[in-house]
């Protein structure tokens, strides 16, 4: 007696995994895409749509497939108005196809194995820049409130600084009326003699 899985796949939900898949195409998204879509609609994981796709379903559509990517091509909008999508997106989509050969079966090849360590390689070198602008954007807000303390502190000693200047002025106008009264009252002692 053969068990039946409880989440297998129904003739229904690989039909519309199909259709969602050649409808993405033939738009010009991503077939990273449509798993989501389907994999929300399904409840099942986008890995989990993407594995069926991969592994059952796209082989009964290859002409479907061919059409839909050729009217996708002809619908193509000039690349500088294309809607930039993740790296990974498109690297994972293109190993996937390399790796997939006509009959459907993966194969390993050097060169779909250098792209994937190649992708590796950036998503490790986009997680350390992505730390890198962290800490560089808490130097800034350190630097920013550093800044603003200092605006204030320059300010209070412009404030200081207003201020004995004119404290020093005032100075220097009672010396000089007081240089005046000694004048004035030496000049008076002179004349008395």
């Amino acid at each position: 007696m053969v068990a039946n899985r409880q989440d297998a796949w129904t003739k229904d939900e690989d039909n519309y995994l199909a259709e969602v898949v050649l409808k993405t195409i033939n738009e010009g998204s991503t077939q990273l895409m449509a798993f989501k879509v389907v994999a929300k609609n399904l409840s099942r994981t986008a890995a989990a749509c993407g594995y069926r796709w991969n592994s059952y379903v796209r082989k009964f559509y290859k002409e479907e497939i061919e059409k839909a990517k050729n009217s996708s091509k002809k619908q193509a909008v000039p690349t500088n108005e294309v809607e930039p999508t993740h790296d990974s997106e498109i690297i994972t989509n293109e190993i996937h196809e390399e790796a997939t050969t006509e009959k459907g079966h993966s194969e390993i090849t050097f060169e779909s194995v250098y792209k994937f360590l190649e992708y590796l390689r950036l998503k490790v070198d986009a997680s350390g820049r992505i730390k890198d602008i962290q800490s560089l954007e808490k130097k800034l807000l350190k630097y920013k409130q550093e800044n603003e303390q200092l605006k204030i502190e320059k300010q209070q000693l412009v404030e200081k600084l207003n201020e004995l200047q004119s404290e020093y002025e005032h100075l220097f106008d009672f010396l000089d009326q007081k240089r005046k009264i000694v004048n004035v009252s030496s000049k008076n002692d002179t004349k008395v003699k």
